[in-house]
């Protein structure tokens, strides 16, 4: 749906630019936020449909942001080292919508995308 927004606490400047091509090929604005407090200001001004979380930057954070970006309406995407096992699994347990490997993340960004966004309409 056109006019949805993304909130990515992504603050890998080279996957924000793909993160940002996905986003607008699904007519989607995407913010960008590389701190707790950001996305925490952020968050209520963005109102996101879909939330990404970097799980290897956001680290014993996520189970704060997952909980307040599930209050707020918001499906939850991470993704994180695939070699990272208990941090892919306790953002699972912490609620996450969806939790991939880097390399899956990256690898198929457009699609999970689309797919989570057609999930928030659904």
């Amino acid at each position: 749906m056109a006019g949805e927004a993304i909130l990515a606490f992504v603050p890998d400047l080279m996957f924000s630019v793909q993160l940002r091509e996905a986003a607008s090929k699904q007519g989607c604005t995407i913010a960008f936020v590389d701190n707790s407090a950001d996305f925490s200001a952020r968050l209520p001004q963005v109102e996101p449909a879909l939330v990404i979380l970097d799980l290897a930057t956001v680290g014993a954070q996520a189970d704060a942001l997952v909980r307040v970006s599930k209050q707020s309406g918001s499906r939850i995407v991470a993704f994180g080292p695939h070699v990272q096992t208990e941090l892919l699994a306790s953002a699972e347990r912490a609620g996450c919508d969806a939790v991939y490997p880097n390399s899956k993340f990256k690898m198929d960004t457009e699609a999970i995308i689309a797919q989570w966004l057609a999930a928030k309409r659904g």
